[in-house]
C-alpha cells in the first residue's frame, strides 16, 4: 500500500456531482446524499464550496470497514467536530490518540451492564411519572407533545445518573440550568457560549465532591474515584469536559432515538399491541430492580422490545453522518487518496441500502430476529461514532 503523500489532484478520477456543495448535518445534505446515491452509487466525491479539495462520500460496507476498523490508523476524526470541541472541550467525542485511549480506559467501567443496572430504579420511576402524566392528558381528551416530553425526561435521567444526590441542588429554585438543551434547538456559536458557562456549574459540584469524605455512586463519583494501573486519575479540566460530553451526547442521541421510536410505534397498532403484551410479562419490581438483577440491554425476556429499538436505530440513527480525515496518502477502493482529504459516511444511507436490507424503508422489527441481518455487518452503524455535529 502506498503510504506517501499524494497530490490532491489525483482524486479527480473518482466520479461525483459537478456542482460544489457544502456537506453539513442538515436535511438538505441528507436529501442530496439520497439523490447522489442513486446517481453515483456507494463511493463518489463532492467538491466543497469552501475549499478546493473534494470530499469523499463512502457508503460501501467493505470500505467503511477499512475506514473505521482495518485501517483506522490512517484516519482521524473529521470536519465538523471543531464545533463540538468549542461546545464540549476535549472530551472523548473529539479527542484523539493516546489521550483518547486513556480517557476511554477511565470511563468505560462505568458503562458495564452491571453498573448501569443500578440506575434502573431511578429510570423506571421517571418513566412511570411521565406515563401517568400522559395518561391524565389522555383521560382528559388532550394530546401530548411527545418530542418535548421525551427530551425533558431524558435530560433528567442523564443528569441524575451523572450527579446523583447533587441533582436536587442543581435544580434548586425550580430552574434546571441545562434546560437550554431542550429549549434551544440551534447548535450555533451563541448556544455554545451559553452552554460553555455551565462548566462553572459542573466544576462547583466537583469541588464539593472533592471536599466530601464519602464517594457517591453515580457517573461523577466513578470518574472521581477511578485510577489507571499507575495510579493516575483524570485532571480537573478533563473531568469537566467528559461530564459536559456525557450530558450532551447522552441526552441528545437518546432523546432522538426515543422520539422516533414513539412515532413509529404510534403509527403501527400491531407493533404497539405486541410491545404492550411483552412488557406486561415483566413486573414493575423487575423493571426497577437494581444491582444487575433487572432486565438489561438485549435481555432475552424482552426480545421484541430489543428488535423495535434496533429497527428504530436502523431507520433513524442519531449519528446519521460520520466524518473522517485521511492522515496519510494511501489507496481506498482502487483510488489514491491524499492526506487531509475529508471523508463522510452516512449510516442513514447504509441502513436503507437495498443491497443489504429487504424492504429497507419499511418499519419491520422482526427483520432483526434473523441473526444474519444485515448481510454485511458494516451496513448497520447505529452508534454515533465520529459524527459531524453534536
Amino acid at each position: 500500500m502506498n503510504s506517501c503523500i499524494l497530490d490532491s489532484a489525483a482524486i479527480t478520477e473518482l466520479l461525483g456531482p459537478q456542482q460544489p456543495f457544502s456537506i453539513e448535518a442538515n436535511d438538505h445534505t441528507r436529501r442530496m446524499l439520497e439523490r447522489w446515491q442513486q446517481d453515483y452509487g456507494d463511493f463518489y466525491q463532492v467538491r466543497d464550496t469552501r475549499r478546493p479539495d473534494a470530499h469523499w462520500v463512502v457508503n460501501r460496507p467493505d470500505l467503511v470497514h477499512q475506514l473505521l476498523v482495518r485501517r483506522a490508523d490512517h484516519y482521524a476524526k473529521g470536519m465538523g467536530l471543531d464545533r463540538v470541541r468549542i461546545l464540549l472541550g476535549n472530551g472523548i467525542m473529539v479527542s484523539e490518540g493516546d489521550f483518547w485511549a486513556r480517557q476511554r480506559r477511565l470511563i468505560q467501567p462505568a458503562f458495564k451492564p452491571r453498573s448501569l443496572a443500578d440506575f434502573n430504579a431511578m429510570i423506571h420511576a421517571e418513566n412511570l411519572a411521565l406515563a401517568k402524566r400522559w395518561q391524565a392528558r389522555a383521560d382528559a381528551g388532550e394530546s401530548v407533545e411527545a418530542v418535548g416530553a421525551i427530551s425533558e425526561l431524558t435530560l433528567v435521567i442523564v443528569l441524575k445518573s451523572i450527579f446523583g444526590r447533587d441533582y436536587a441542588q442543581l435544580v434548586a429554585g425550580g430552574r434546571n440550568p441545562f434546560s437550554l438543551l431542550t429549549e434551544e434547538p440551534s447548535r450555533n456559536l451563541r448556544f455554545a457560549a451559553r452552554f460553555h458557562r455551565l462548566k462553572g456549574v459542573v466544576d462547583s459540584i466537583i469541588e464539593q465532591r472533592l471536599s466530601a469524605a464519602d464517594t457517591a455512586f453515580d457517573f461523577l463519583g466513578h470518574m472521581l474515584s477511578v485510577r489507571l494501573r499507575n495510579g493516575e486519575s483524570m485532571s480537573r479540566t478533563a473531568l469537566v469536559d467528559e461530564i459536559m460530553t456525557l450530558i450532551v451526547a447522552g441526552h441528545e442521541t437518546t432523546a432522538s432515538a426515543l422520539a422516533f421510536a414513539w412515532y413509529l410505534i404510534a403509527a403501527d397498532n400491531a407493533i404497539c399491541r405486541r410491545l404492550q403484551q411483552e412488557i406486561d410479562t415483566v413486573s414493575d419490581d423487575e423493571l426497577a430492580a437494581t444491582g444487575g438483577n433487572g432486565p438489561r440491554q438485549n435481555s432475552p425476556r424482552l426480545p421484541f422490545t430489543d428488535r423495535v429499538i434496533a429497527e428504530t436505530l436502523r431507520l433513524y440513527p442519531p449519528g446519521w453522518l460520520l466524518s473522517r480525515r485521511a492522515t496519510v496518502g494511501h489507496e481506498l477502493g482502487g483510488h489514491p487518496i491524499a492526506a487531509g482529504t475529508q471523508l463522510f459516511i452516512s449510516p442513514y444511507i447504509l441502513h436503507r441500502h437495498p443491497d443489504y436490507w429487504r424492504a429497507p424503508d419499511r418499519f419491520d422489527p422482526d427483520r432483526f430476529a434473523d441473526a444474519r441481518t444485515p448481510s454485511h455487518r458494516m451496513a448497520y452503524l447505529p452508534s454515533p461514532r465520529g459524527r459531524v455535529t453534536a
